[in-house]
């Protein structure tokens, strides 16, 4: 799965879910749709999805995640998961 989305408003959703126990994260069409199976957040950020997916990921992968957003510069990042 891999996607292009625009960083503020992925962090700005994604922050709060980063404690979660399990996510899956889905991307198709032009939305990037995370789940959490922990905390009952969920979150939809537009996207430009290269390859569409779904994926299971653990609270450690999800925080690897998210730290890569928060850590990319410009205002577009690539997540490939």
């Amino acid at each position: 799965m891999k996607a292009i989305l625009e960083k503020s408003s992925f962090l700005d959703q994604a922050l709060p879910t980063v404690d979660s126990d399990r996510l899956a994260i889905t991307a198709y069409g032009s939305i990037l749709s995370v789940t959490s199976f922990g905390n009952a957040v969920n979150f939809r950020v537009p996207a430009n999805v290269v390859d569409s997916g779904q994926v299971y990921i653990s609270s450690d992968d999800w925080q690897k995640v998210v730290k890569k957003v928060t850590d990319s510069e410009g205002t577009m990042v690539e997540i490939e998961i």
